[in-house]
């Protein structure tokens, strides 16, 4: 977990039938990586660091100093993947959009159907491809309707909303962020690990227009976060097979890195203009939350 999120060990030169190269770390520190890369235009243009990308890069640091204090001898406290835990006191974004709901407190899984996963998982792959190809379609003439009128399609909005979601339920179940076997049909409030996203709503010209360039960042901070998503899995498929339940760091960790790739997919795919915050912390809830489903 701290060579994907924080870059923990180096690279070095390897030889293969042929003259040494050097093989560097690789996605070894991609998530810190890529928050100090975009922070640097960031701060360049703005004279300052994005919270999201600097609270980001703290927890993959600060997850490293954990592992190399525990490896070192510095203490005998396991390292904890919490994000939450790994942030506490620090600042909570403003609310974003498209939000996490629905967490379960119970993390018992069934050793079955883990051991057994993946196979499981096949018959949802080909029904999110076979629904992503119509969801591009629909994209494209959202667009098209987004420009024109300064507001998606209500139906086409709807229709993309229901992937996203869909998308989220499989994903948490592949990566052992959920036990149950998700739905086919996206629906809200029948999985653990839900999505709240919001109802059509006004967007900027602009930011419709150049909506493919514009979330070339966030598609950047998405692909770090995988790094890590496929490692918290890789290690909580083992220890729920011993125990029959789920590690909670490696839990939250997994819901922070779907939430985010949630929304990216909201962004890209017209569902609100809001770029996607990645900061491990949840928004604080406004007064007044009026999220709606879409139609």
């Amino acid at each position: 977990m701290a060579s994907a999120l924080g870059g923990a060990g180096g690279g070095g030169y390897t030889s293969r039938r042929g003259p040494s190269r050097y093989g560097g770390a690789g996605a070894r520190g991609a998530l810190s990586a890529t928050c100090a890369f975009l922070g640097w235009f960031a701060s360049l243009a703005q004279g300052r660091m994005p919270k999201g990308l600097r609270d980001a890069s703290a927890y993959s640091l600060g997850y490293t100093a954990q592992a190399l204090a525990y490896l070192l001898l510095v203490t005998d406290r396991y390292p904890d993947a919490d994000p939450t835990a790994m942030l506490e006191g620090v600042g909570r974004p403003p609310e974003h959009s498209v939000r996490l709901v629905g967490y379960a407190d119970d993390l018992r899984f069934s050793r079955v159907t883990v051991f057994f996963r993946l196979l499981l998982t096949i018959p949802h792959f080909v029904w999110l491809v076979l629904w992503g190809l119509a969801v591009l379609v629909a994209t494209i003439a959202n667009w098209f309707v987004t420009l024109f009128r300064g507001t998606p399609g209500r139906s086409l909005h709807g229709f993309a909303s229901r992937y996203v979601r869909y998308q989220l339920h499989v994903y948490s179940f592949l990566f052992l962020a959920a036990n149950p076997f998700p739905g086919f049909d996206g629906a809200p409030g029948r999985y653990p690990l839900d999505l709240q996203l919001p109802a059509p709503a006004r967007q900027n010209r602009w930011k419709t227009g150049f909506r493919i360039v514009l979330a070339i960042p966030a598609l950047l901070v998405n692909s770090a976060l995988s790094y890590g998503l496929y490692a918290a899995a890789f290690l909580t498929w083992f220890v729920a097979l011993a125990r029959g339940s789920a590690p909670w760091g490696l839990r939250n960790f997994s819901a922070y890195a779907l939430r985010y790739q949630a929304q990216a997919n909201a962004y890209l795919l017209l569902l609100t203009d809001a770029y996607p915050h990645a900061s491990p912390l949840e928004g604080a809830e406004s007064p007044q939350h009026e999220f709606a489903e879409a139609a």
